[in-house]
């Protein structure tokens, strides 16, 4: 991996979220946009920013009054040019780092009669497709493994769907992550540094800075041998613990005694593999052929790992700051850095005897550690495809969800009922001067579509259709902005394969701000 052409400068804070491995990613990105729209505008203005490596608007539209009112990137003395040209020239003066291209032509043309032109893009983000149109692009992206993000700002509602085959993640950036310190099961330099401990002839200084890890694996290990070789399970037994643990202490005000005390209660529970990590390595694609990719055969690899180290996972070597002297803290901390590496190490052959095994190259030292470092925070999603959503509809979830007060679920009822309103009438409704017209026939729309997923019309009251209407195919500005940075952010989960994105759909409803996520 290279990073060096990298603006540490210019991305300083980025890349603390997401380093240079996930800067790296975005930098090789080109993402396509289809429609130039205000949605699709704030969604590229997030992702030059930071600096994705090039884009791609496709829109045969030309700038109207509407575009001036809502969308940033087009100007008054933009009217009647090509939309793409525009919104493309203007997005390219936020960062001069990133390549910009416009292609005047129709996405439906393209979809219908070039679907080849879509292969060579990272990701593709969709803004008001026709439903047929959608599908056809979705099901050459899904077989192209290349992520697809649908997303819309109509009047008050905000619209998101991602759909992409399976989506892997290395580093999925827990909030809260417990720190792996083997306090439950101490490796042996862990146990030598405890047992070297001679509390009685330390001075008060020495003794009230004696790392909060080492005192507790000291102690708990006199515990277990006058309780059968037992942890502290029950309360009682967790308060005694408590109690004679303190009694080592030389004063109350002893921070390492405070801290181990703070945090036993997360160390004494015997260890966990995450149920995300266990479906992994249950996962039929752990059994290895040549045409596994390199994130399977690191899974084969760490279940390989886990099996010959009673099921634990490789250690991340990585401690916490607590209350030592330094030479104490360093000490500690190579004691966890060797065993991070001697694991490594362990790690890596198993991943060299697989690929010898099924006559793969090898995967980089790079991509072998960082999973290594991060196994506890594997997972993978797979999506559902547009096509599964609309034929085989989730009609449990809708009922129950529909049946909510307050529920934004309405709201993907009324989206899907557009969609349906323009392919029978070519436009949307409340688009002309008498939206109320439209009221009845979107109305009907909506009916016939909640009979076929069999789903009751009274679940969706006249007053939203209505709303819906008077909207007439509207794009605010300001819900195109949240919308935009609700989908950027997706995007770059996506592409750096950090943090864990949303599956699948998202909706904001702007008149109350809710907003919910579901598995559709």
């Amino acid at each position: 991996m290279s990073t060096s052409t990298t603006d540490t400068d210019k991305y300083d804070r980025q890349l603390r979220l997401w380093g240079e491995d996930g800067q790296s990613k975005l930098e090789r990105s080109h993402i396509l946009l289809l429609n130039g729209s205000a949605t699709g505008t704030e969604t590229l203005k997030n992702l030059v920013l930071p600096g994705i490596g090039s884009f791609t608007v496709v829109d045969n539209k030309k700038v109207t009054e509407s575009d001036l009112g809502n969308n940033f990137f087009v100007e008054r003395s933009s009217l009647g040019k090509p939309r793409a040209t525009v919104v493309c020239e203007l997005l390219r003066e936020l960062n001069d780092r990133v390549k910009g291209f416009s292609v005047e032509e129709c996405p439906i043309h393209l979809i219908n009669n070039n679907i080849s032109f879509f292969k060579d893009f990272s990701l593709v983000v969709a803004n008001r497709l026709p439903e047929e149109a959608l599908l056809t692009l979705s099901q050459y992206l899904t077989e192209q493994n290349i992520p697809l993000l649908i997303t819309n700002s109509y009047g008050y509602i905000g619209y998101l769907r991602i759909s992409t085959p399976e989506h892997q993640i290395i580093e999925s950036k827990p909030d809260d992550p417990i720190d792996d310190l083997r306090i439950y099961n101490p490796f042996k330099q862990l146990v030598d540094m405890a047992d070297a401990l001679e509390l009685d002839k330390l001075n008060t200084q020495q003794h009230s800075h004696v790392p909060y890890v080492l005192l507790l694996i000291k102690f708990l290990k006199e515990w277990r041998s006058t309780h059968n070789d037992k942890m502290p399970e029950t309360r009682a037994e967790k308060d005694e613990f408590k109690k004679f643990f303190n009694s080592h202490s030389w004063s109350a005000d002893e921070m390492n005694f405070v801290e181990g005390i703070q945090n036993l209660l997360k160390y004494i529970q015997p260890p966990r593999v995450p149920g995300d990590v266990q479906n992994l390595l249950k996962d039929p694609k752990t059994n290895i052929t040549e045409n596994s990719d390199d994130f399977w055969v690191l899974v084969a690899a760490l279940k390989e790992f886990m099996t010959n180290n009673n099921n634990t996972l490789p250690l991340h070597g990585n401690v916490p700051d607590m209350t030592s002297e330094t030479h104490n803290f360093i000490q500690l901390q190579k004691g966890y850095q060797e065993k991070a590496l001697a694991d490594l190490s362990e790690f890596s052959g198993y991943v060299d005897q697989i690929l010898t095994k099924v006559g793969k190259s090898s995967i980089s030292s790079d991509l072998v550690k960082k999973f290594c470092k991060n196994t506890r925070f594997l997972n993978i999603i797979r999506y559902r495809t547009i096509s599964e959503e609309y034929n085989q509809p989730k009609t449990n979830l809708i009922k129950s969800e529909l049946e909510q007060a307050d529920t934004v679920m309405v709201f993907y009822i009324l989206l899907r009922g557009i969609d349906k309103f323009y392919k029978t009438y070519h436009k949307y409704p409340g688009s002309s001067d008498d939206f109320e017209s439209d009221i009845p026939l979107l109305k009907t729309v909506i009916t016939q579509y909640l009979a076929e997923i069999n789903v009751s019309n009274d679940l969706v009251k006249d007053d939203y259709i209505a709303e819906f209407a008077r909207f007439g195919g509207s794009e605010l500005h300001n819900i195109a902005s949240l919308m935009g940075g609700v989908t950027s952010q997706e995007i770059i989960k996506l592409i750096t394969h950090q943090y864990t994105p949303l599956n699948n759909t998202f909706i904001f409803n702007g008149i109350n701000s809710t907003a919910g996520s579901y598995n559709l």
